[in-house]
């Protein structure tokens, strides 16, 4: 395929196998012009014998029909079947009594309270700490899924910037299942812009922890959806 520059009218050549289909812009060689190139466009690929048209098609019996099409069919079954989201692990029999392990990482020991209260016993193990060192060799020990963070959370050794420091460092694949919920008063719940500016998954409001499990479990749902499409790719289960 052959175009022209329209600054310059330097020629330009393109290999007619290599074009893709949609238009492409390409830098002249000579003015540094953008130019706007328009692929022609190609045929479509059609199956041996086929005439492109519907109304050359002859006539065929019901019988026939059934059989032409349930190969078709089973092929459609099987991609919307790979469509489907996968299923948490805590559906499945196996552990489907395991509870989230949740850490509090909190200074006001009464909105801690509070946010323990809100949580259903058999859906959540909970367990908290008062320092960031404590906080961390809880975490080793019990693999804790959820962290409930207040900046000013062992304040006198920065406990909070330790406890972020720490999740920051964690390797892409544990951070993506580790979820971590900040509370604070100048927050509000369910801030994704603030919840992104300060690297955590979910902003909490103190007046809201009565309600934590209801916002948590729509944050969570927003979340798996984020990144259904990576972790079907990679067959990994929902949070």
């Amino acid at each position: 395929m052959l175009a022209s520059c329209p600054q310059c009218a330097m020629s330009l050549n393109f290999d007619d196998e290599r074009l893709p289909i949609e238009p492409f812009n390409v830098l002249c060689p000579r003015c540094r012009q953008s130019v706007t190139i328009m692929p022609p466009p190609k045929e479509e690929p059609r199956l041996p014998g086929s005439t492109g048209s519907l109304d050359s098609l002859e006539p065929i019996d019901a019988r026939h029909a059934a059989v032409s099409t349930d190969p078709i069919r089973a092929l459609v079954d099987m991609l919307l079947a790979g469509l489907k989201p996968i299923q948490p692990a805590a559906a499945t029999d196996a552990n489907k009594w395991q509870r989230r392990r949740m850490l509090l990482c909190m200074e006001d020991a009464e909105v801690r309270e509070s946010l323990r209260s809100a949580l259903t016993p058999s859906l959540f193990e909970v367990f908290s700490a008062d320092t960031a060192p404590e906080a961390i060799e809880i975490l080793h020990e019990s693999r804790a899924e959820v962290i409930v963070l207040s900046p000013s959370f062992d304040a006198e050794h920065q406990g909070g910037a330790a406890m972020m420091q720490y999740v920051n460092s964690l390797t892409p694949q544990i951070r993506r299942r580790t979820y971590v919920a900040l509370v604070s008063l100048q927050l509000r719940t369910l801030d994704t812009y603030l919840a992104f500016a300060n690297g955590v998954n979910l902003t909490l409001h103190p007046e809201d922890v009565s309600s934590f499990q209801v916002i948590f479990d729509r944050s969570v749902r927003d979340f798996n959806e984020l990144y259904r499409p990576l972790n079907q790719a990679s067959s990994i289960a929902p949070f």
